[in-house]
């Protein structure tokens, strides 16, 4: 008997195979929950990385950040920022909070994020309070965060003092549009207007604070070439950048790094599954040993039966992979 050709083969395997892949549902079970685990893993990064970068102008407060630390932008560095597009000012510091009168129960004082805005942010997004509406706000005003309010236990109304200056409660923080894009924060949030936090007297020679410049880009420049520009002009100016398309890296990061991980987990299971995946085959195969022995009878070389059974299992493994 000549040798079987692969689409002979293929005919004969076709045949043989159970319409049910009885005796390979084994394969078939650890392939695909494999498969689809590494598959869920990816997309659930991509969709999560997606989103965050679907989302940079939100996120970033802008389509272009600038930020420096320990100092403002000088004249001349407003002045390039400017001709780039609208500019907002924010100002970061970590300060000590205190009740302007204290009661039993609250502590004297809690580590905050004391962060100065002015009248134009947010640029992208919107600032939302637990009631009413975000305005910009007076000298004399502070939104706070819930965490704040139940550890200093405040209330809309009360005032709360940061350094030199009393501020009042004019409302409760529900959500940040630029907190992911802030990164780390070592306490709860607080947010006064630029002229609030030059009240307070943090801002002396010496003190740790970080200023940001959020920039909607005029039309046709890209955040790019804004970027490409500001370092040409501003070599030694030790700016930091961030742009709308990376607008969280830490987060993007650690995402990134958890998809690995959990891809690593899920490459350890489709390994141990290799094992099951090897019992089917062989129990399969176990099966098969009167209808081998007929090919044998017919004619059939060892090579002719490989291929044959070769052609079954790999049609199951696709069929798992490609459900998976």
């Amino acid at each position: 008997m000549r040798a079987l050709g692969w689409r002979k083969a293929w005919s004969i395997a076709r045949r043989d195979l159970h319409a049910g892949f009885r005796g390979l549902r084994l394969l078939l079970v650890c392939l695909f929950l494999g498969v689809a685990t590494l598959a869920t893993i990816g997309s659930l990064t991509a969709s999560i990385t997606g989103e965050i970068s679907a989302r940079g102008q939100v996120l970033l407060g802008g389509d272009v950040e600038v930020g420096m630390t320990q100092r403002q932008a000088s004249a001349q560095e407003r002045a390039a920022l400017t001709q780039l597009g609208m500019v907002s000012d924010t100002i970061r510091t970590r300060a000590m909070a205190r009740r302007a009168t204290p009661i039993t129960g609250a502590p004297d004082a809690v580590l905050t994020e004391l962060k100065g805005v002015d009248a134009r942010y947010p640029l992208y997004g919107s600032l939302t309070l637990e009631q009413g509406s975000y305005a910009p706000l007076a000298p004399d005003a502070i939104l706070i965060g819930k965490s704040l309010s139940e550890r200093l236990l405040l209330k809309t109304g009360d005032r709360v003092r940061y350094g030199d200056a009393d501020f009042r409660i004019v409302g409760m923080i529900a959500d940040e549009p630029d907190r992911v894009g802030e990164g780390f924060t070592l306490g709860p949030v607080a947010i006064v207007s630029l002229d609030g936090m030059k009240r307070t007297g943090l801002l002396q020679p010496g003190a740790l604070y970080e200023t940001k410049y959020r920039i909607r880009l005029n039309a046709g420049v890209t955040p790019e070439e804004a970027v490409d520009g500001l370092k040409a002009r501003f070599a030694t100016a030790g700016f930091e950048y961030k742009t709308r398309d990376r607008a969280a890296p830490g987060a993007v990061r650690f995402f990134e790094r958890m998809g690995q991980f959990l891809s690593l987990i899920g490459l350890a299971a489709l390994v141990i599954a290799g094992i099951g995946v090897s019992n089917g085959v062989a129990s399969y195969l176990g099966q098969k040993r009167g209808g081998i022995a007929t090919f044998k009878i017919l004619g059939a070389t060892s090579a002719d039966i490989s291929r044959i059974y070769l052609l079954q299992i790999a049609a199951a493994s696709a069929l798992a992979v490609g459900a998976g």
